[in-house]
């Protein structure tokens, strides 16, 4: 009998491990239309299975079954999810053959999107209890300088830091080279040139009209809650050097911005 890779082989396989926030749901439309391409699949059910592997309530062996399941159930081409970076060693070792795209934003505007997402949408539950255990708010207690954020119900502004710091780093440290191609955010619709012949398909099979699937809200500013020099200091204290091998031109908060675009996501 047929398996389902003979009667309908995929084109690529490939997963998006970009941040929260970094436009993983615009990479998800721009290649839905001609590609089997899904945004945040089983994030839930993936997100506690995360911690219960970290936490010892479920073995390796048990966590690379539930992830050979899934993707035979759903034999996506393309799955574009924040949480798949939790699990993208798993994911490189299983499926060899896996490709794997890192969407990166600068920290500036990341850390501005998230306190916007925060300030007006309600977070789903799987999602808070999730980012208290990888954000470990406890070793980045408040100051003085960012008490509005607390007074808001955020983290402290050094914590968001500290954890996009470690997420823009450690995929190139876990991912071979030749499987992994980093993507700047703000770049992402001038980059089919770079993903088509990666991903091995024609370049006008990507949908460029859904380059912003995600638009959010530019009701709340980062800099109404923590003083500019503040987030500059803490930016350079925390993820200075990151910044500067990713983004060399955005140095300080006027040229990140005018870099990014202020609130585009």
């Amino acid at each position: 009998m047929n398996t389902r890779a003979e009667s309908q082989p995929r084109a690529f396989q490939a997963y998006c491990i970009g941040d929260a926030k970094s436009d993983t749901a615009s990479m998800t439309g721009m290649l839905k239309t001609h590609f089997r391409s899904a945004h945040e699949p089983e994030r839930a059910q993936l997100l506690d299975k995360v911690v219960d592997f970290d936490r010892g309530r479920m073995g390796p062996d048990h966590l690379d079954e539930y992830l050979r399941e899934r993707d035979d159930r759903m034999y996506l081409e393309f799955d574009s999810s924040w949480a798949n970076y939790f699990v993208m060693d798993r994911l490189s070792a299983l499926f060899p053959d896996a490709l794997f795209v890192q969407l990166i934003r600068g920290c500036y505007t990341w850390v501005e999107s998230i306190v916007n997402h925060l300030a007006t949408r309600t977070i789903p539950s799987d999602v808070q209890n999730f980012t208290d255990w990888w954000f470990q708010p406890e070793r980045f207690p408040h100051t003085n300088n960012d008490r509005a954020l607390k007074e808001a119900g955020m983290y402290s502004l050094e914590c968001l830091l500290a954890r996009w710091n470690v997420q823009a780093l450690r995929p190139s440290n876990v991912i071979p080279a030749e499987r992994l191609r980093i993507l700047r955010t703000h770049e992402l619709t001038e980059s089919f040139n770079v993903i088509a012949p990666f991903l091995g398909i024609r370049s006008e099979l990507i949908d460029g009209a859904k380059s912003h699937w995600n638009r959010g809200s530019r009701e709340h500013h980062i800099l109404t809650l923590v003083d500019e020099s503040y987030l500059e200091e803490t930016v350079t204290r925390v993820c200075g050097e990151t910044m500067a091998q990713f983004f060399p031109e955005a140095p300080n908060v006027k040229d990140a911005f005018e870099l990014h675009g202020r609130g585009e996501n």
